[in-house]
């Protein structure tokens, strides 16, 4: 098990799921990392982690799409095949949440 932890912010949510008898909501977060290239440019580049958050029904409501967050979660990574460019692959990193940290209200809510 690879236990991580990362800030971000939320870029997308979806709908409430139910599974058996558990609710997950589903979400990806956008973790920037900001450093300075050898040739002085500065540069950004962002990581995205799909989300999982199982039985928490207290929390969902106010996971929305600008917050950022803190996450500590099992992260695993999967390979997805492009349908239209089987030679494209791309690695898609998934976060199953133990725990999450509010860091700011949602840029709609700051306005």
């Amino acid at each position: 098990m690879i236990v991580t932890i990362f800030t971000g912010n939320i870029g997308s949510v979806k709908p409430v799921a139910q599974v058996g008898n558990s609710k997950v909501l589903n979400f990806n977060v956008a973790a920037d990392k900001h450093f300075t290239a050898k040739n002085g440019e500065k540069v950004t580049e962002t990581t995205w982690f799909e989300c999982a958050l199982w039985n928490r029904e207290n929390v969902f409501p106010f996971l929305k799409v600008g917050t950022q967050v803190t996450i500590q979660g099992e992260v695993s990574a999967r390979a997805y095949i492009d349908k239209e460019d089987p030679k494209k692959a791309l690695a898609i990193l998934t976060c199953t949440v133990e725990i999450i940290e509010f860091q700011s209200k949602t840029k709609t809510e700051e306005k």
